[in-house]
């Protein structure tokens, strides 16, 4: 049914769950994968007018996040590899995850995204927001939440 599945991550225990049960589906239907971290720019307070950092800082930042976002999408790669399972990464800077989910499974044609639900409800759902949530309301892609 799906040919390409992309499974954004945000490194979390409930992330790497839904990579297991993402890369399971995308075996069973003979799928590929696409995993994807989505690195949100520093604040802007600290590069601007106002509070200033200091160029290396931004730069250590800037790479100490790539770093995480690496692993991260490595994890997905390894899970895919154990599957016999294709895997592509991507590790891309998005101002909010959502769109940035939103607009890599447009770019890479994927007929799916497969992502967790951190389950927030109530208030804290409210004043948190869900990536989720937001992807289900912009993407035209179909998504499959895990929980």
């Amino acid at each position: 049914m799906f040919k390409r599945i992309l499974i954004p991550t945000d490194g979390s225990p409930v992330a790497e769950k839904a990579i297991k049960a993402g890369v399971a589906l995308a075996a069973e239907m003979g799928a590929s994968v696409t995993g994807f971290y989505a690195i949100e720019p520093a604040p802007t307070h600290i590069y601007g007018e106002g509070y200033l950092a200091d160029r290396k800082l931004v730069e250590e930042l800037d790479k100490r996040a790539r770093e995480v976002a690496q692993r991260a999408v490595d994890k997905i790669s390894a899970e895919a590899k154990a599957a016999g399972v294709s895997c592509e990464t991507v590790v891309g800077k998005a101002v909010v995850p959502y769109k940035g989910i939103v607009e890599t499974a447009d770019k890479n044609k994927c007929d799916a995204i497969f992502m967790a639900s951190n389950g927030h409800r109530g208030l804290t759902g409210l004043l948190v927001g869900s990536v989720t949530q937001k992807v289900l309301t912009h993407s035209k892609t179909p998504v499959l939440v895990f929980r």
